[in-house]
């Protein structure tokens, strides 16, 4: 190669590594970083498994004293006692966990309310609207003499209940509800005097940040009394209610109450919930004073068990206050409601349920008598159901009731057939067949029809 051209070529060369060098020299500045950053993450992931470990420890310790009644934990193997839990800081408080036993300062210190919503954000209210439509279909006698289940609405396709909800939260310390629903009355004298009665339900306030653990609501409401009674109509188990709730409270139930109500549930392992209410007394057909001078009191205990597919509740209720009349009545009541759910897809589902109600009432003396006429009666309703998946149920009712205030008794017996195309929209189709004697004296048999449906939102009081 001649000396000029192998000039030009080492030249070539010298430029070519030139350009070459810094670009390796940064390749491997690179790598170098990319190494320092991997060896930062696994150090970081190695202190958060640590940490989680400890957590889980923590957690695994907690839950072991409370399967074992909160007792101390043993001795350790070189025989020291073991320190308890709630006497110094623990690492499930350094963990920031609450301590298994709290304080009585922290027992009456008002609980920290949680966050609605992110800044900036609008919180509204929802709003939910529900339509249940009733048809009873009996004999002429029945619509003749208005003794029918649905009272002056025999042979009738009516609008039991069209209800507008609205429910949500005024701020971090307490809910509210709103329901104004609209409904068939029952007909006068004359068929054509039928009327829509549009009335407000509900309206009440919930303060859910009291000290001790205690939540209260104020305003109208459904008092918590037995099973059914804080259950809305196109809720209910069957089409109608139970004759013993109808016959003591009226067909409605024990509704429409203005009074303030609190309930507590005690820190315990199992569900336990106390419930305590005074209102006016506005019940025509049970109390009916309406005076907080004479005010009606209320109470309801309720406790809750659940084993895998098993579930159970229990209720104790009572209810004083004064009639119209200005004589005491006392009400009692003993529930209890069973539900067996088959593990996997949910379905079937059995439930068994029933309810037991005592009344103790003063009334006038009749014609010719001194004193006043003490009441003694009770009735009951028992009822099973079966899902046999999440559209079709059966199920039957039985009821058997005295009257509150005069003789006579009476005995029904309701098999009914559920439908439900989703969780929005359902049918029935329920017979039922009553039998009365004394101040009821009758023979009822009647078919009753019902569609319900749901818009927007609709909380309901389920198990």
């Amino acid at each position: 190669m001649p000396r000029p051209a192998r000039r030009l070529f080492t030249m070539l060369v010298i430029v070519v590594l030139s350009c070459i060098a810094p670009l390796g020299f940064a390749l491997a500045d690179d790598a170098d970083a990319l190494r320092r950053e991997l060896q930062q993450l696994r150090e970081q992931l190695a202190t958060l498994t640590q940490s989680y470990e400890q957590r889980l420890k923590v957690l695994g310790n907690r839950l072991e004293q409370l399967e074992r009644g909160r007792a101390p934990a043993p001795a350790s193997a070189a025989g020291t006692a073991a320190t308890p839990a709630v006497s110094t800081p623990t690492a499930a408080t350094e963990a920031g966990l609450a301590p298994d036993v709290p304080t009585l300062a922290d027992l009456a210190r008002p609980r920290q309310p949680f966050a609605l919503a992110q800044p900036g954000r609008v919180l509204l209210f929802d709003i939910g609207v529900g339509g249940d439509f009733v048809a009873d279909v009996t004999s002429a006698t029945r619509e003749r003499r208005h003794d029918g289940t649905f009272a002056g609405r025999e042979n009738r396709l009516f609008p039991r209940e069209v209800e507008l909800g609205l429910f949500g939260r005024v701020d971090p310390y307490a809910s509210a509800v709103v329901r104004i629903s609209a409904g068939e009355e029952p007909a006068g004298v004359e068929p054509s005097s039928r009327e829509l009665d549009v009335r407000l339900d509900e309206a009440n306030v919930t303060l859910l940040s009291l000290p001790l653990g205690t939540t209260a609501r104020f305003g109208l409401m459904r008092p918590r009394f037995g099973t059914l009674n804080t259950v809305h109509q196109d809720d209910l188990p069957q089409v109608d209610r139970p004759n013993v709730l109808t016959r003591f409270f009226g067909e409605e139930g024990l509704d429409g109450e203005r009074g303030v109500e609190a309930f507590w549930v005690l820190p315990l392992s199992t569900y336990h919930e106390l419930a305590l209410g005074v209102f006016d007394g506005d019940n025509e057909v049970a109390f009916g004073r309406g005076s907080l001078r004479d005010p009606l009191v209320l109470g309801r205990w309720r406790t809750f068990w659940e084993l895998d597919e098993h579930g159970l509740q229990l209720d104790v209720s009572a209810a004083t206050g004064f009639t119209s009349d200005d004589h005491r009545n006392t009400v009692v009541g003993v529930g209890a409601k069973y539900k067996w759910i088959a593990t996997g897809s949910g379905f079937p589902v059995f439930t068994l349920a029933g309810e037991a109600l005592a009344g103790f009432r003063r009334a006038d003396a009749a014609a010719g008598e001194t004193g006043d006429r003490r009441f003694e009666r009770w009735g009951g309703y028992l009822y099973g159901q079966y899902d046999l998946d999440r559209r079709w149920a059966v199920g039957l009712r039985g009821d058997w009731t005295e009257l509150p205030v005069a003789r006579g008794r009476e005995w029904a017996l309701s098999p009914y057939v559920q439908f439900k195309p989703s969780e929005f929209l359902r049918f029935r189709v329920q017979y039922k067949h009553t039998e009365g004697r004394g101040a009821v004296e009758r023979t009822a048999d009647e078919l009753f029809l019902q569609g319900s449906f749901i818009l927007g939102a609709h909380p309901t009081e389920r198990f």
